[in-house]
């Protein structure tokens, strides 16, 4: 992965969440209005996991995942509801 060093708020809806093999979560993000597409719980920062199907705002650094060809959240510093504002 290649860091941007830059820090992001961005909305988007959860399509899934899954375990990491490495520990953590990574949350699935459709509706981001771009090239985002997921989000990274790390272990070290136990952050309670979004509701699939939730419209959250999410904060944290971007990076471009080269893996997958998406932008990915990593780590996920925090999210809030979208419809709770």
């Amino acid at each position: 992965m290649r860091a941007l060093q830059q820090n992001v708020t961005v909305a988007g809806r959860v399509a899934r969440v899954r375990p990491r093999r490495t520990g953590g979560w990574r949350v699935r993000l459709t509706e981001t209005g771009g090239a985002l597409g997921a989000a990274e719980i790390r272990p070290w920062n136990p952050l309670p996991l979004p509701p699939r199907g939730a419209r959250i705002i999410l904060r944290g650094r971007v990076r471009y995942d080269d893996e997958h060809g998406w932008y990915v959240v990593d780590p996920l510093e925090g999210w809030q509801d979208a419809d709770s504002r």
